[in-house]
């Protein structure tokens, strides 16, 4: 394990999002947030925007980090481009692109510190690139062969990079559990000279059960439970950095912890999207 290597213009980091768009996702995601569909878009674009913020130096946009966004689920064609417009037309999209092509920019309400220990609520420009979707089963396994495809065309041409970063953010069972751990396992057997590509599960519930959390070995999943079997061993070991951030964010990973989540709730998704996403971003 290595997982050194800084992300910069000269050796860039490389972010997949694969997004679960099921018929299921249509679902409520809890008593008092909208469809999974929907807060699960929002989160996607909560997490573009601060790579675009952090690449962001005055009016200097650095193209320190690549990203794909990759949907799965409908009916016609199981993985699709989830960028529309101008962004659709290409797999793998730079943060000038990013910044130059977002669909539309919506005014959004946000508590901010008053400076006299209170809060007051500001407008703030909040960037849409993803639409919410929900039709169709749950193809997996092509959606990692997507990522695979991606991913290697990435490597070959930044070998020396932080290795790919990919998050699969799901609500269901995928359709072949022998297929898509197959397509996973050949993901993430794909590296750059600082490592393996990095699989990140996230497994979402409107449910109020227990949250499994960064877990470090199989008996702290629910017992008999083979889907969280299935997505843990598809999960990557989290480096020592991520580790870090989760530790900092306010959870206790064990040092072998893997990069998943299991029946999560918002606030927990939207806390594995950073510790997955948020580096240090040089010139």
């Amino acid at each position: 394990m290595s997982y050194l290597q800084e992300i910069s213009r000269a050796t860039p980091g490389y972010l997949v999002i694969l997004l679960d768009q099921s018929f299921s996702m249509s679902y409520p995601f809890g008593a008092e947030a909208g469809t999974k569909a929907n807060e699960c878009a929002k989160a996607v674009n909560r997490v573009l925007r601060e790579i675009v913020l952090a690449c962001t130096d005055g009016d200097e946009i650095k193209n320190s980090c690549d990203v794909s966004v990759w949907g799965y689920g409908q009916i016609k064609q199981p993985v699709v481009n989830a960028f529309a417009a101008e962004l659709a037309k290409q797999p793998v999209v730079t943060i000038q692109e990013l910044t130059e092509h977002c669909l539309r920019v919506e005014t959004v309400k946000r508590k901010v510190a008053d400076g006299a220990g209170g809060l007051v609520e500001i407008d703030d420009q909040f960037p849409i690139w993803i639409e919410s979707a929900s039709v169709g089963e749950t193809p997996m396994a092509e959606a990692f062969e997507m990522a695979a495809t991606l991913v290697s065309e990435w490597i070959e041409a930044h070998p020396a990079s932080f290795p790919p970063i990919v998050i699969n953010i799901t609500d269901g069972e995928a359709n072949s559990l022998p297929l898509a751990k197959a397509a996973a396992e050949a993901l993430t057997q794909l590296e750059t000279k600082d490592g393996k590509t990095l699989l990140i599960n996230a497994h979402i519930s409107e449910a109020g059960e227990s949250e499994i959390i960064l877990p470090s070995s199989p008996e702290k999943l629910p017992q008999g439970d083979h889907y969280a079997r299935f997505l843990f061993e598809l999960s990557s070991e989290l480096p020592p950095l991520m580790l870090e951030r989760a530790a900092a964010s306010g959870w206790n990973p064990s040092a072998r912890a893997k990069g998943m989540v299991y029946k999560a709730k918002l606030e927990t998704l939207i806390q594995l999207l950073e510790i997955g996403t948020k580096a240090e971003f040089r010139g």
